[in-house]
């Protein structure tokens, strides 16, 4: 995002939005696709670089009986610096797929 928009609300929005999404009003569900240990795994590599830090989430879900094979996360976001997408192997590491409620928010000038 723009570093304008940072001195927004949006930020708030969006998590308030993020952490509005429940098992129980059928606005989050199972990851088909990853496991917990997988997403763990993936966040503990993007928090690895310097100056990432979780904006909210980041943790399983309880209370459920979601079979260990899928997975089930809180929705996260985790904010990485913008320097981070210059280098190659880290881009990668930004730009791997996790078909779920996983983002990661970066910002950026224009001056």
């Amino acid at each position: 995002m723009h570093k304008n928009w940072a001195k927004s609300d949006i930020m708030e929005t969006m998590q308030r939005l993020a952490q509005s999404r429940k098992l129980e009003n059928l606005t989050a569900g199972p990851i088909l696709s990853w496991n917990n240990e997988k997403i763990k795994s993936h966040i503990d590599a993007v928090l690895e670089l310097e100056g990432s830090y979780v904006l909210w989430g980041g943790k399983p879900l309880t209370g459920h009986n979601i079979p260990d094979c899928y997975g089930s996360y809180e929705p996260t976001a985790i904010y990485v610096p913008l320097k981070h997408w210059k280098n190659n192997k880290k881009a990668k590491l930004l730009n791997t797929e996790l078909f779920g409620p996983f983002q990661i928010i970066s910002d950026y000038s224009t001056s």
